[in-house]
């Protein structure tokens, strides 16, 4: 990740290590990185500020947590007080600061709000509106069934998954097992876990396989654009928009809403959630346990099918 050196000591290190050992997402490192700058700036402002964001008294960083509380929703108030417990922790696993000034605050409470996701009978649009479109307009030629093989791909692994779709851009052949179908990925945290994938995402990898056959791959990376470079994630959410509205489905359904998806039918499913943990990647079960919550809908129905006084 190219950026301008910071002026904040410490920072510099700090980004390189959640975004190239941690692998936090890039959204999550440049929100850090705002918050430990805007941090700064208030510092600077600060008569009470000596110059050293090493040492820090803990009723400065109340101070600035009360003035953010003023300002910002829980939810956000929240992250930026995170992102500086991170740098303090960084701090002091490299020696340059002894103390956390934040470690005596209490996280805020966040909302919780329930994921937007497709239901299962608009899945199948989705899926095959990369070949409908073909037809559709009629385009042939490598290019064109390349691009189809492609977005059909992404489509397929994003649902058959639930990967993220930083994970789904960064696998490559060797982490496929075709016999099991099972993909090895690297997740958060430069954490590993492998995704079982069925029979459809397996076809659509097949003719991946075939439209590929003979054309170098950047890294032995498995996606890549026409032109051979590694796939990226705008390429991915611009083409999911585009099916979306070629299928007259929601316009705000994201990749990550994808992933939703995939965690929320298979709990329909009375999935094991510990199972569901797994193949998400959730560091925690409570993180997984949002999506039970979703099934009750479902619950309701059944009860209002066979209760004798529903």
């Amino acid at each position: 990740m190219t950026q301008k050196e910071s002026q904040v000591p410490h920072l510099d290190a700090f980004i390189f290590r959640i975004a190239e050992q941690r692998r936090y997402s890039d959204y999550t490192v440049r929100n850090y990185k705002n918050s430990v700058e805007e941090w700064w700036e208030w510092l600077n402002q600060n008569d009470f500020f000596r110059g050293d964001i090493s040492k820090i008294e803990k009723r400065i960083a109340k101070d600035y947590v009360a003035e953010l509380a003023r300002k910002y929703s829980r939810n956000t108030l929240h992250n930026k007080i995170s992102a500086l417990r991170s740098f303090y922790k960084f701090l002091i696993q490299t020696k340059d600061a002894e103390t956390d000034p934040f470690s005596l605050i209490r996280l805020p409470k966040t909302k919780r709000s329930l994921p937007v996701f497709l239901n299962q009978a608009q899945i199948p649009e989705l899926m095959e509106a990369p070949k409908d479109s073909a037809q559709k307009s009629h385009k042939s030629g490598p290019r064109a069934d390349f691009e189809r093989a492609c977005d059909t791909l992404i489509l397929e692994m994003l649902y058959a998954t639930g990967m993220r779709v930083s994970e789904i851009c960064s696998i490559k052949w060797s982490d496929i097992d075709d016999e099991r179908r099972i993909i090895r990925v690297l997740g958060k945290g430069n954490k590993v876990r492998f995704c079982p994938y069925g029979n459809k995402a397996a076809e659509a990898l097949s003719e991946w396989r075939q439209a590929v056959s003979g054309r170098p791959s950047a890294n032995g990376a498995v996606l890549s654009t026409y032109s051979g470079a590694k796939m990226y994630p705008r390429y991915i959410q611009r083409i999911l928009k585009k099916y979306l509205s070629q299928s007259n489905l929601p316009m705000n359904i994201t990749p990550h809403k994808l992933r939703h998806s995939f965690a929320t039918h298979l709990v329909n499913e009375n999935v094991n959630l510990r199972a569901l943990q797994e193949m998400l990647g959730h560091a925690n079960l409570s993180t997984t346990q949002i999506y039970t919550h979703l099934g009750t809908k479902q619950l309701q129905a059944e009860y209002n099918r066979h209760h004798p006084r529903a």
